[in-house]
């Protein structure tokens, strides 16, 4: 659970850097630049920090990924088959 949590904590930064970088664009278009340097800073901070917690989990998922991968190739379902002989002679308290 604990590691959902952080992927969705890094979602959560990148769309706080985008919205800091909608309000430097608004604010350097105000000619207000002492007050979108800050925001510029938080913008870069959160959005760094959250590339880094979803690249996190998208890393471990594509290792899982592999890791499945290389499971299902060593254990193929043909060589597994238990079949079970279907004559007329069969009854079913041989198979209990």
């Amino acid at each position: 659970m604990l590691k959902q949590t952080r992927f969705y904590l890094g979602l959560m930064l990148i769309v706080q850097s985008i919205s800091c970088f909608f309000l430097v664009i608004a604010y350097l278009f105000k000619d207000k630049k002492n007050t979108a340097s800050p925001f510029m800073i938080l913008g870069i901070i959160s959005g760094v920090a959250g590339g880094f917690l979803v690249a996190e989990k998208v890393k471990e998922r594509y290792e899982s990924e592999l890791i499945l991968d290389a499971m299902n190739d060593i254990c193929e379902e043909d060589t597994f088959r238990h079949d079970i002989p279907v004559d007329e002679t069969a009854d079913e308290t041989e198979f209990n």
